[in-house]
């Protein structure tokens, strides 16, 4: 007969808790979210990157087509006012600077300074006694299909254009920002030569454009009302010399046949020395751009104008953008093409409008979130809406890539140590959510890296610093119990927690009986909001109030162990390392009542040894400044109040569930061996095992035991990863594993008796 987890036949036995929702103890209640920054305007590039918004300006070097260059240069100087700006697009057309026949530039320019930080400059022209533009009133005639059946048959003699210069200073290289000018010209030579239909603006950028039935005869009316006149279209033979120094070889050729360039093979490659002391290499290449030769039915025809004027929203809008990168914790995420489900890895331009922000790329394609919850990238292809799948139109589809940032504050923390406020680093880590049009969050898929949109928010942080907008695990919750552990977690807390919890007079169970309690707490408390208020029916399939139990994790940890075949003791310690929590259903009135009102130290969080000076780089690190033992001189140093290469079995770690578990198992006579017992100690001591941290402190025993603690520590990770999302484990499936498997492995490590806790 399988064990029953909640035998309260057993005379020393405590009564379970009853079971409370998976959720953690933060609600938003307490979290707020901020839509407005300031004047009460929507917030936008400013908001989210100003902080630690570093320019970098360098002295720039002569250059010829450097658009990639390495991506070093955007590191070279620390010399920048830290002065927020945007960038901004400027087409000018011949002028006294110009050196070429119908010359045109494109330059790049920052808000907050003059002179271009980028450029392209090219030229073009008609083949020879080709006609300028050719003006038709209307097609000569429509068949019954909508086909034109008369215009002009192939196009003429290609149009010859040649980029000069792409040129980008030092600073700003490794955003992609050659790409965006190239790609710039390359849509201003389809416009001018390939476009057999011009349009009459409407005062605003857009297309003025009719919205005729699209029957058989309107087609050429259509054309009238709209204000549309037909010209001559001419393919264009594009042509440049990619020139490469030696450090460079093929990456500058691999950039421009990335934007649809080729070689040219029938030219040779020339060698260049320019007095410089390098030699570079000029490689011809060309790109073709080819006129429409067919004419589309009349409805067709004016679907494309109708993309047009959406995709007008992007080329204007990038009049004020911030080149920026979408990242997970794999790095650049993935999105999915709408029209070929290829998964792409995209850079990003950031364009902010009174709806929010738009993320488009420099060869228009837009980024837009579905009312199912799926990312895509629109190609400006798919955006014709008359040939896609997408049955909206063109107003509605431009609020499904409008995202709204939200700005999250934690009340209760702003409202605490008013003093020392100051002292933090303001806006560094600031959490956002990123609200879409249908009421859903963008948010990162952290198995399958790609973004998504879920009704529970994810967060994001904006990093000025290399312009990224970073989903992060970082939640409100989350950051709440690292302050309180900053805060509480002194040399003088951790002695008084070991006074108190050492001697086990608590109560006694068995550990079978501890992994039932467990069952109560959440897997994952920093992930998931309780509060219910606002939760609709509706909302059940796409939004979890809970997250698996705590036991659920553990038993899922340890099936991976048994799985990966590591060894039985690896498994029992996967099985049991979280049962510190089981001290809130122990100790109520304390610990408990504790955990639900100020801080939970049972919480599995990354740890830290107290008495002496904390790294650098230890978790949240910017609420240091609330722990009182940084301003004494004992605890303020490498050392603190230890000897030299003591080891870490004789120093103090924050109290946590996993350190009263650690002397748990040895109070109450368990045999696993030193490193299950490691394991379970240092895991969360990160600083250590991961970054090698405290080396004043560690011996060469810590060396030994580090691998099985990293090991240990990475196998944690994975589960939890996985786990998100999974199902609970009943009582009975428990309570099978435990019987068949782990109890056995409990009685050969003296662990299957009733403890004293």
């Amino acid at each position: 007969m399988a064990t029953t987890f909640l035998n309260s036949s057993s005379q020393h036995l405590m009564q379970p808790p009853s079971k409370k929702l998976k959720g953690g103890g933060a609600s938003w209640k307490v979290f707020q979210t901020e839509n407005h920054g300031r004047e009460g305007k929507i917030f936008g590039l400013q908001d989210l990157f100003a902080h630690d918004f570093d320019s970098k300006p360098t002295t720039s070097r002569s250059m010829r087509s450097n658009a990639i260059g390495s991506t070093n240069g955007a590191n070279a100087s620390n010399a920048s006012s830290n002065q927020f700006y945007t960038l901004r697009l400027e087409h000018r057309i011949g002028g006294p600077t110009a050196s070429h026949r119908n010359e045109e530039r494109i330059l790049l320019f920052r808000s907050d300074k003059p002179g271009a930080i980028a450029k392209i400059i090219y030229s073009s022209s008609l083949p020879d006694g080709a006609e300028t533009e050719l003006n038709v009133a209307r097609p000569r005639s429509m068949s019954k299909s909508g086909e034109c059946e008369a215009r002009s048959s192939a196009t003429a003699s290609a149009a010859q254009a040649k980029i000069h210069v792409l040129d980008v200073k030092a600073p700003y290289r490794g955003k992609h920002l050659g790409g965006l000018l190239f790609s710039e010209a390359i849509t201003s030579l389809k416009s001018k030569y390939c476009n057999p239909l011009d349009e009459v603006d409407d005062g605003n950028g857009a297309a003025n454009i009719s919205e005729s039935s699209g029957t058989e005869s309107d087609g050429a009316s259509s054309m009238e009302m709209s204000g549309m006149k037909r010209r001559r279209a001419y393919d264009v033979e594009c042509v440049l010399d990619a020139e490469e120094d030696t450090s460079r070889h093929g990456k500058l050729v691999q950039f421009y046949e990335d934007l649809g360039c080729k070689v040219k093979s029938s030219n040779r490659i020339q060698y260049v020395n320019n007095n410089d002391t390098e030699t570079y290499r000029k490689v011809p290449m060309r790109i073709d751009l080819h006129a429409y030769t067919n004419e589309c039915p009349a409805k067709k025809e004016r679907a494309r104008m109708r993309r047009k004027k959406f995709t007008h929203l992007v080329s204007s809008s990038k009049g004020s953008f911030l080149p920026i990168k979408l990242v997970g914790p794999l790095g650049k995420l993935l999105v999915r093409c709408f029209a070929t489900g290829q998964e792409l890895k995209l850079d990003w331009l950031a364009t902010e409008s009174s709806e929010g922000i738009q993320f488009c790329t420099t060869h228009g394609h837009l980024l837009l979130a579905s009312p199912t919850g799926a990312v895509y990238v629109l190609s400006p292809d798919d955006q014709d809406l008359e040939s896609s799948d997408l049955d909206i139109d063109a107003e509605e589809l431009n609020k499904w890539t409008h995202f709204v940032p939200c700005h999250i504050s934690d009340e209760e923390n702003e409202a605490e140590d008013n003093s020392t406020s100051s002292q933090v680093s303001s806006g560094n880590n600031d959490l956002w959510v990123m609200r879409t049009c249908h009421g859903t969050f963008l948010t990162a898929d952290s198995l399958k890296h790609t973004l998504s949109c879920t009704r529970l928010p994810s967060f994001w942080q904006a990093s000025g610093a290399n312009l990224s907008l970073v989903c992060t695990s970082d939640t409100p919750p989350r950051r709440h119990h690292y302050r309180k552990c900053w805060k509480f977690q002194t040399y003088d807390y951790v002695l008084s927690m070991r006074s108190r919890f050492l001697n086990f007079s608590l109560g006694k169970a068995t550990l079978i009986e501890a992994l039932g309690w467990i069952d109560s707490f959440p897997a994952h408390p920093f992930h998931s909001w309780s509060s219910d208020e606002g939760k609709t029916a509706a909302d059940d399939t796409v939004m979890k109030s809970s997250t698996p139990s705590l036991r659920t994790l553990s038993f899922i940890m340890a099936e991976t162990a048994r799985e990966e075949g590591l060894p039985d003791w690896v498994q029992l310690v996967a099985l049991l390392h979280e049962l510190g929590e089981a001290v809130k259903v122990l100790d109520p009135t304390h610990t408990g009542d504790m955990a639900d009102s100020i801080y939970d130290w049972t919480i599995s969080s990354r740890s830290r040894v107290v008495g002496c000076k904390p790294p650098h780089r230890a978790t949240f690190s910017e609420y240091r400044h609330l722990n009182m033992d940084l301003e004494d001189s004992k605890y303020n140093t490498n050392l603190g109040v230890y000897k030299p290469q003591c080891g870490l079995q004789n120093v103090l770690l924050m109290w946590t569930g996993c350190e009263y578990m650690y002397y748990l198992l040895k109070h109450n006579h368990a045999t696993l061996p030193e490193e299950g017992f490691a394991m379970i100690r240092y895991f969360l001591l990160g600083d250590w095992h991961e970054h090698h941290e405290y080396s004043a402190i560690t011996n060469a025993d810590d060396a030994d035991v580090m691998p099985f603690v990293a090991e240990f520590d990475a196998l944690r990770r994975r589960v939890r990863l996985k786990s998100v999302d999974c199902n609970d484990l009943s009582d009975d499936q428990c309570s099978e594993l435990w019987e068949s498997h782990y109890v056995h492995i409990a009685s050969k490590y003296n662990c299957e008796h009733v403890f004293s806790w």
